[in-house]
């Protein structure tokens, strides 16, 4: 359990730290390196960035629309099938969000096998 919350901690820290130079997929190569670094047994890898990479997006999107008063949310909403929902839209960016993460977090697992 202690190393899946320092595992999600140093997920979300890293991944906010490559947000501000990279693009979205900077949060597939933070979870790479910490998987890679940290290692978890069992389906933890997948679920443990997929939770803490969704959140953080999640909260990161609901930030970034709350300071334009959901204005672009509402008109993305709209664009896609979620009925003009602005809580579908967070929680599939968030969604989307952790599937990149744990799948970042599988390929770093997977790294640390093959060179060991």
């Amino acid at each position: 359990m202690k190393r899946i919350l320092i595992h999600s901690l140093l997920s979300i820290g890293l991944a906010l730290l490559f947000q501000l130079f990279t693009p979205w997929w900077g949060v597939v190569i933070a979870t790479a390196m910490i998987s890679f670094v940290i290692r978890l047994k069992g389906v933890s890898v997948f679920f443990a960035p997929l939770l803490s990479i969704g959140l953080l997006w999640s909260i990161q999107a609901y930030s970034i629309s709350n300071a334009n008063d959901f204005i672009l949310a509402e008109k993305i909403a709209v664009l896609l099938p979620l009925n003009g929902s602005i809580g579908a839209l967070i929680l599939v960016t968030g969604l989307v969000g952790g599937i990149f993460g744990a799948l970042g977090s599988i390929t770093g697992r997977s790294l640390k096998v093959l060179v060991s």
